[in-house]
């Protein structure tokens, strides 16, 4: 069993549910000591239209499973044992498009597969890091390839099977626009700019007392008119960040700034500026551009959100009822069941 480098599960699999349906007892017990004198030391958990999937292939998916996200100490510690049922469905929905790859005379274009390698090569900052990020895995160059031409190859048999899926109506998307208030809740938010002047943390008060009286002169310069406040900014904020877009700071809720700073972007009317107000960060002017009540996100700013979420929802779903249609017209053996394998495999 190739061992796939993490970042090539195919993730879309995640999304499906299917159930192995156990053998009789008798008949299971015949298929293991079959199975133990043809290959005693990598012994067959599951026959999938004949073609077996070993214990060592099991073992592989498992450690990939416990690497593809936050597990928790315990699950880590037991995985052998808590990945095991997702391991084997896994294991045995790539062996059912394989099959169907095969029956539909299915190939990756060499090109694309090309392609695909090289993307992923330009993730890391040389081709040697590249190397040692693959032998740190234990995989070879070959082995990674092999691994993604099958996960290229399974999507492509996917896009084939989902290529007339009707994607989700205007009706389908304003339908869970009005059925779902809560994921379309807008905070109040502020729309606000500003200049900083930065206080070292051992600045003495004359220092402190300095810096206000300077942020306050420019605070009059731009209410009398003789500045505007984006050009103030650029000239005068110590917040690099900010200064060349004249301190704005674009729309942000409560809960983002720090106390002083929000408290005052708040309470001020919008077009006007506030008072210099003092933070861990130094003395702020904070010019308030616009507000914008509590509300619902409108429609049609949702629209290609919701459509996007429609269209994953209803691929997922008719990509499991296709996985379903390959199991229930394929024949597969249980051999070793999860009671044996917890023997096997669990907590001495």
């Amino acid at each position: 069993m190739i061992r796939p480098y993490p970042v090539f599960i195919l993730l879309v699999m995640t999304a499906f549910v299917a159930l192995l349906t156990p053998f009789p007892d008798a008949a299971r017990a015949a298929t293991v000591q079959q199975t133990a004198k043809e290959a005693p030391d990598d012994p067959v958990i599951v026959r999938v239209q004949g073609q077996p999937i070993t214990e060592k292939q099991v073992l592989d998916a498992i450690g990939q499973i416990a690497q593809s996200g936050q597990r928790t100490a315990e699950q880590l510690q037991k995985k052998d044992v808590a990945f095991f049922k997702d391991a084997v469905e896994n294991l045995i929905r790539f062996a059912l498009l394989r099959k169907e790859a095969q029956e539909k005379q299915m190939t990756v274009d060499k090109a694309k597969l090309d392609q695909a390698v090289q993307e992923i090569v330009r993730r890391f900052p040389s081709e040697a890091e590249f190397r040692k990020a693959l032998a740190a895995q234990g995989v070879s160059e070959a082995d990674m390839r092999k691994s993604l031409e099958d996960n290229l190859l399974f999507n492509q048999v996917l896009e084939v099977a989902l290529k007339d899926l009707a994607g989700p109506s205007d009706e389908q998307v304003k339908k869970f626009y009005d059925d779902n208030p809560q994921y379309f809740a807008a905070p109040e938010q502020v729309h606000a700019a500003h200049i900083l002047l930065k206080l070292a943390k051992e600045s003495t008060p004359d220092q402190k007392a300095e810096a206000r009286k300077k942020l306050e002169g420019i605070r009059a310069d731009i209410e009398s008119g003789k500045i505007q406040f984006a050009e103030a900014a650029t000239k005068n904020s110590d917040d690099q960040g900010t200064a060349k877009s004249g301190g704005d700071l674009g729309f942000f809720p409560r809960g983002q700034m720090v106390k002083p700073f929000e408290e005052a972007a708040f309470s001020a009317k919008a077009g006007t500026l506030t008072p210099v107000v003092e933070t861990q960060f130094g003395f702020h002017l904070i010019q308030v551009i616009e507000s914008k009540p509590a509300g619902k996100v409108p429609l049609e700013e949702s629209k290609d959100k919701i459509r996007a979420f429609l269209d994953r929802k209803s691929k997922q779903e008719a990509a499991g009822q296709y996985m379903e249609g390959l199991r229930k017209k394929a024949t597969i053996e249980t051999v070793m069941t999860e009671e044996e394998w917890v023997k096997r495999h669990g907590p001495r």
